[in-house]
């Protein structure tokens, strides 16, 4: 509880300079798991600017024979109305990592977009099976007013830090 507090008071205090107060952002998950679509060793965070770009990312996560990307379709995105990122944990020797998305704390103010994430980690000292995993989560955004994005985990942290390429 007390990290959602914490998220509410960053997020609450990010207009208050005398400036517009944040407007919400619309962010939809469109994929998530804990197979990425590759095996990259340190987290990172990047823009998939296409749809076939989007398709190759699906195929990726497709060769590793997740259910999710073999009975969903890709889906069909707006590219002039959306934007999406593909935000990866980078690889993790066990199954009790994941990300996920807290959309009511996903805002916009002062150019930019804050995008709340939970970066779940397994409780120090835990028994968990030796597995190779790799955490991803695959984001829609609205385009509206921000030219840059800040992906944040349930503390306030910043994880990445994004400029917005039109």
């Amino acid at each position: 509880m007390a990290c959602i507090s914490l998220s509410i008071l960053v997020l609450c205090g990010m207009g208050q300079r005398g400036d517009a107060p944040p407007m919400e952002l619309k962010v939809d998950v469109l994929f998530e798991d804990t197979r990425g679509p590759d095996n990259s060793l340190e987290p990172s965070a990047e823009w998939i600017d296409s749809q076939a770009a989007l398709e190759r990312v699906y195929a990726a996560t497709a060769t590793l024979q997740l259910p999710a990307a073999e009975s969903e379709p890709v889906p069909q995105i707006d590219w002039a109305e959306n934007r999406v990122l593909l935000v990866k944990m980078g690889r993790k020797p066990t199954p009790g990592y994941a990300i996920q998305l807290h959309p009511e704390h996903c805002k916009i103010s002062q150019d930019t977009a804050f995008i709340s994430l939970r970066w779940s980690e397994p409780a120090p000292g835990s028994v968990l099976a030796q597995m190779i995993t790799s955490p991803f989560i695959l984001l829609k955004l609205e385009k509206q007013g921000y030219s840059s994005v800040n992906v944040m985990d349930q503390h306030g942290k910043t994880l990445f830090e994004l400029p917005v390429a039109e």
